[in-house]
């Protein structure tokens, strides 16, 4: 893995930029629409230590859940943290994660995030993936090109090894886009997310440099539809 400085990324309709503090109350705005951060956000453990909940059991997951919403939906308690991220972020103190907000090209239109960033106890060039978009820009393909432009920089200009990941089993689309980019399916594993019924299950993915610009050259060759 090479020791490269994140930059700004583009495609066709998008424009991934470095992260600034001018964008990022609109990108609270967006999180803090429960059909963004139910899929998202994990409950973070201190939720559960500080109010002595369990997190294998569903009704302490809901009540962590409730607490966290609280917190995530008063500004004046996440500002803070966005502008520590930013800081972090201008200093490079955080370089091992890769973070971009997503904008419409040419506009100041911010519609989402992406990231990647190291997995717990792997090595660093071993990632995770995450993005989410804004429900109103929903439905254009957008995920998927923010993302494309993810794994090409991260495999071809970073040159980390591997991502693994995965998505809940019912959000088609996000898996579909690691499918779609040539990733492997593993498997289902339990999430940290729930619904009414119980906590739900994801689809997990792996992909590789070479799996990903294989499925490229089988693209450009018009053997696959984009």
């Amino acid at each position: 893995m090479k020791n490269v400085n994140v930059k700004e990324l583009h495609t066709e309709r998008l424009d991934l930029r470095i992260p600034t503090i001018n964008e990022q109350r609109r990108l609270w705005l967006i999180l803090c629409d429960d059909n963004v951060n139910r899929l998202y956000m994990p409950t973070p453990g201190f939720i559960f230590k500080k109010n002595d909940l369990d997190k294998t059991k569903l009704e302490d997951c809901k009540k962590a859940r409730k607490l966290f919403l609280e917190r995530l939906n008063n500004w004046e308690i996440q500002k803070p943290f966005y502008a520590k991220k930013i800081e972090s972020i201008k200093n490079g103190e955080d370089s091992n994660k890769f973070t971009w907000s997503v904008f419409l090209k040419d506009t100041d239109i911010v519609i989402g995030q992406v990231t990647c960033q190291p997995k717990d106890d792997e090595p660093e060039d071993i990632r995770d993936v995450g993005w989410y978009i804004d429900p109103k820009f929903q439905g254009h393909g957008y995920a998927s090109e923010a993302a494309e432009a993810l794994f090409d920089y991260m495999f071809n200009e970073v040159g980390i090894n591997d991502i693994y990941t995965c998505a809940e089993e019912s959000n088609s689309k996000s898996w579909g886009i690691m499918a779609k980019n040539g990733f492997e399916y593993i498997g289902t594993i339990q999430l940290p997310y729930f619904d009414e019924n119980g906590f739900l299950t994801g689809k997990s993915y792996h992909g590789t440099k070479e799996l990903f610009n294989n499925r490229n050259k089988e693209k450009s060759k018009g053997r696959i539809l984009k």
